[in-house]
């Protein structure tokens, strides 16, 4: 096995050990990458059509206020384009019919005062929420003991039962989980991370306005590509040991010896490996209880985004439905059409189990229900099961469960020892996405170099 010195080593070449080996390489420090992968990008990811056509099946989408991503895409030479959002949206709550609307839902008075009302208090409260220390909010333990479908299921706070299912939806794509599964305190967290839940489910003006011509993934591989040899991939870290002047980082190919680690996994992933000495408790709890829910992502791509003609834009909401989800993803020159669909939490499981086939059309059935018979007969179809993928074990982000934030979260930045934390669920502003990732790296690139 090889074995080489460097300055710092990062476990992992997601953006945000991307982000801090760019920081601490410009700094004029050198570093040492591993990454288990035979790719960078992390939950970053692409596939390709039969013309070579590349589609983002991982994180794809920026917004305003992302000015992290924004500086690295312009600094790549990439560009970005606006989301499709001209248009009707589509409601197809299970078992009622089909609507669509341009800017309210058909709910009702009591479900649209539920719906904004509702939001309204979750973004009012998460404002008390501090970013660095959400365990030390006024009323931290009173929300980290309550999971999220709990306080819906209340009728002093969501009286509309319409309106309380499309929030299980929406929070529950959010999370790739079940709401019952989520703590309040995670939540309210998330919404101020986000300046407000309207930011995190938009379009225009939201999270969702921008692609990357050419993907996201293309970003990450340039960034990739900037650190030539001190990048290795297929290095799976099995182990890393401390000592007094050090650390050993050991990996399937190679064996690095710096003076401090940035680990930059997921943090189920950062759980299993070896430490010596053994982490300190709140740490290791920490991590292993932060699991990512699961999350099954369809492109379904046709000769043309033919849904655009029939006045919609490709977005679509199915309360208590198992694809929960859709968007426009066509690219900039408009063709060929794809439309992304998602299965969340217990539903995406349920889906799993079934063959190839059979699972792709109970994606199809749904689209045809939305935006008509021709969605049912897809050119192509790409798929991608993040539960499936070894080195995510799970979808976008890591949650946490009741509890955790406010016994073991003064941890999630905190270094053990040499040892220092990068990830999306580290981040404090735009928290458990691509730009919170790229924050939460360059970070700990900060912290490693005012530590000795």
């Amino acid at each position: 096995m090889s074995q080489f010195d460097a300055e710092f080593c990062i476990v992992g070449a997601g953006f945000a050990g991307l982000a801090a080996a760019r920081q601490l390489t410009q700094a004029g420090h050198t570093v040492a990458v591993l990454e288990a992968r035979n790719r960078v990008g992390g939950r970053v990811y692409s596939k390709r059509l039969p013309d070579g056509t590349r589609l983002d099946v991982g994180g794809t989408w920026i917004g305003p206020t992302q000015d992290r991503m924004y500086a690295l895409i312009k600094e790549h030479g990439l560009e970005t384009y606006p989301t499709h959002h001209a248009g009707d949206i589509v409601m197809a709550p299970l078992g009622a019919p089909v609507s669509r609307y341009s800017k309210v839902p058909k709910f009702g008075p009591l479900g649209l005062l539920s719906l904004g009302v509702g939001m309204k208090r979750i973004d009012t409260m998460g404002k008390s929420v501090p970013l660095d220390a959400p365990w030390t909010a006024p009323r931290a333990r009173e929300w980290d003991s309550q999971t999220v479908a709990e306080w819906l299921a209340s009728p002093w706070n969501m009286p509309s039962d319409l309106a309380r299912k499309t929030l299980l939806t929406l929070f529950g794509g959010l999370f790739c989980s079940d709401p019952a599964e989520i703590s309040m305190l995670h939540l309210l967290f998330l919404s101020h991370a986000h300046n407000g839940f309207k930011y995190t489910t938009g379009v225009e003006g939201g999270a969702q306005q921008d692609l990357v011509d050419g993907t996201m993934h293309v970003l990450a591989e340039r960034m990739g590509e900037a650190l030539g040899d001190a990048l290795h991939l297929e290095s799976p870290v099995r182990r890393i040991k401390q000592d007094r002047d050090g650390v050993d980082v050991v990996s399937d190919t190679v064996t690095i010896r710096a003076r401090r680690a940035i680990i930059a996994t997921p943090p189920l992933l950062a759980s299993q490996i070896q430490y010596e000495p053994m982490l300190p408790p709140r740490h290791a709890h920490l991590l292993r209880r932060m699991p990512a829910g699961a999350a099954i992502r369809i492109l379904a791509v046709y000769d043309e985004p033919f849904w655009r003609r029939d006045g919609l834009n490709g977005e679509s909401v199915s309360p208590g439905g198992p694809i929960a989800l859709s968007i426009d993803q066509t690219p900039r020159g408009g063709n060929p059409g794809v439309l992304s669909s998602y299965a969340f939490g217990l539903p995406a499981l349920e889906v799993a189990r079934l063959a190839p086939d059979a699972r792709h059309q109970v994606f199809l059935d749904a689209l045809a229900e939305r935006f008509g018979p021709k969605a049912a007969k897809p050119i192509h179809i790409i798929e991608q099961d993040w539960s499936a993928e070894p080195w995510s074990l799970g979808a976008m982000m890591a949650t946490f469960r009741p509890g955790v934030l406010t016994s073991y979260g003064s941890a999630l930045r905190q270094p053990a020892g040499r040892l220092h934390w990068a990830s999306t669920e580290s981040a404090t502003f735009m928290h458990a996405m691509i730009d919170g990732a790229v924050r939460s790296g360059e970070r700990a690139a900060t912290e490693v170099m005012a530590a000795d």
